[in-house]
């Protein structure tokens, strides 16, 4: 079994989404079910860490990323031995790839 690892900027991911489903949706119910969700498939990459493929293979980009679709939200992370750590839970409809790696050439 896996260690899983939320980083800080994944924390701070998980709290804008849930504060911006509670305030400006206005729907806290809703922003602790998105959140929860999250997480429960999170947590499937403590037993599958190669559950998510690699950012690589989807993109062409060269790195060590693997994302993981949780519904609408996409998170990125990187298996570090025994340790899945999560980078960042991204928005499905934001663009991932600019917001990791800047604008590409």
């Amino acid at each position: 079994m896996n260690k899983l690892r939320l980083t800080p900027e994944a924390v701070n991911d998980l709290l804008e989404i849930k504060t911006y489903i509670s305030d400006k949706l206005q729907n806290p119910s809703a922003a602790e079910n998105t959140v929860r969700r999250i997480t429960t498939s999170l947590r499937l990459l403590t037993r599958h860490a190669e559950a998510g493929p690699s950012v690589e293979a989807a993109t062409g980009y060269k790195t060590d990323l693997h994302f993981l679709v949780c519904g609408n939200y996409i998170a990125i992370y990187r298996i570090e031995g025994k340790t899945v750590s999560v980078a960042r839970v991204f928005n499905g409809r934001q663009d991932y790839l600019r917001l990791l790696f800047g604008e590409r050439e």
